[in-house]
């Protein structure tokens, strides 16, 4: 994923946008918008009922970011995926949709259209902080085999943690997006650790980027395993328990050795608990 300001710099994880295409995408070096788990295998059918596509359009679907279902009518996802590049604020766009039950975001599963979209009053583009954002359906999501909301975890979460994210992110730097949902088993690092990496690299990259443990859970497996473009606002849940603990923000170039960044759940408890529709 990947950002540019004036050359190529840290973008957001966001997917290809039918809307308008985000002109500071903030995850990963940026040479196209789309992307996926790279390093990952093929989800399971059913394996991840909570998985939400935020796409654009009806019979012909063009994808924008993943998310996570949280109630029959509330999704989370990152503030990142919302944001109207022109604006500021959250994007216009009457052919938005919550794709639930697939995990093949282009056909399959059941639409919904979006009703009201919550962009985290504090999030801050230029440094990708506080990104967060809930999305309210029109109707109600039915809940069946291959759909249910996912439980949250509102606990500290600390190093060396099992986690699990999935997503339908470039399966490599530059790559398009996946057509079927991927996962890849990862573990969440050392805060400070994270903040000394991601200082280093920003520093060599020319960056102003920093890892905030207060607000972020970094994550990090080696070269070749990590989330990627498009896998922006998917759910990190435990592997132990299956609660979501975060949400996929931002990153350097895929799967390159640096952390990836990820909402600290925990940290936005009351921002998510007042805009919880049932």
């Amino acid at each position: 994923m990947d950002y540019k300001t004036t050359f190529l710099l840290v973008t957001f994880l966001v997917g290809s946008f039918a809307l308008q295409e985000p002109e500071n995408d903030y995850f990963f070096f940026r040479h196209d918008i789309s992307s996926r788990i790279v390093g990952g295998t093929p989800a399971a059918p059913g394996s991840h009922p909570h998985m939400v596509a935020l796409t654009s359009g009806f019979l012909i679907r063009t994808f924008i970011c993943g998310g996570s279902l949280i109630s029959q009518r509330t999704v989370l996802t990152a503030a990142h995926c919302i944001r109207n590049p022109s604006t500021g604020g959250v994007i216009r766009d009457n052919n938005l949709r919550v794709t639930v039950g697939t995990n093949a975001w282009r056909y399959g599963g059941s639409q919904h259209r979006v009703s009201r979209l919550v962009m985290h009053p504090a999030y801050h583009h230029p440094t990708i902080k506080n990104d967060i954002a809930v999305v309210t359906t029109s109707t109600v999501v039915a809940v069946n085999n291959n759909v249910r909301p996912v439980a949250l975890s509102f606990d500290h979460v600390g190093s060396n943690v099992p986690v699990r994210v999935a997503g339908w992110g470039a399966q490599r730097r530059g790559g398009s997006v996946s057509y079927s949902l991927q996962e890849v088993n990862l573990s969440t690092l050392d805060s400070q650790e994270c903040v000394r990496i991601i200082r280093q690299a920003a520093l060599e990259a020319g960056y102003n980027l920093h890892s905030d443990p207060r607000v972020e859970i970094c994550t990090l497996r080696g070269v070749g395993l990590g989330t990627c473009n498009g896998d922006s606002g998917s759910a990190l849940n435990r592997i132990d328990n299956g609660r979501q603990i975060g949400i996929v923000s931002w990153g350097f170039p895929c799967a390159r050795g640096v952390p990836d960044s990820f909402v600290r759940i925990s940290a936005f408890r009351e921002f998510i608990q007042a805009n919880l529709v049932l």
